[in-house]
């Protein structure tokens, strides 16, 4: 099986390894884990579907001893989407949303039913950029994969 493969065991991400992993990078990118930072981390940790900010804003404010601004939120999720951190997963028929990811070239499986997105490595679409570019003279810096279904899970009900 080649790298290309989806078979690759597709997952979930891990919320404490992902938790342990973006706080280290943070550390070692001077950045400081405030206490509202780490909030936002614990709060999306809980997500096993895509969320908006506003979703992540509003369970924030639920919790009556936090005081985490709306700026501080759009900041972070700003940051760990620019890192990597965070997949931006366009949902049909409604605004994008975020799911934990890790840096690097990465595509998903999105349930239809149940909204949860698996990761996976690798889609094969290197043939299919070269030629595209080729035909149309354009110069391809990047691409976005994203497929749209039901889980094992949903299919059995």
């Amino acid at each position: 099986m080649s790298t290309h493969d989806v078979a690759q065991q597709p997952a979930r991400v891990d919320p404490s390894s992902w938790m342990q992993a973006v706080q280290g990078a943070w550390q070692a990118g001077g950045l400081r884990a405030t206490g509202p930072r780490l909030r936002v981390l614990q709060t999306i940790s809980r997500y096993r579907v895509p969320f908006s900010a506003e979703d992540l804003y509003a369970a924030l404010k639920a919790r009556r001893d936090d005081r985490t601004g709306r700026a501080t939120v759009y900041r972070t999720l700003e940051q760990l989407h620019s890192a990597g951190w965070l997949a931006r997963i366009h949902q049909q028929g409604s605004e994008a949303g975020y799911v934990p990811s890790f840096p690097g070239h990465l595509h998903h499986l999105v349930c239809t039913s149940c909204g949860v997105v698996i990761a996976f490595e690798g889609c094969a679409l290197d043939e299919l950029v070269a030629r595209l570019a080729a035909q149309t003279s354009f110069a391809i810096e990047s691409h976005l994969l994203q497929l749209y279904g039901r889980c094992a899970m949903c299919r059995d009900c």
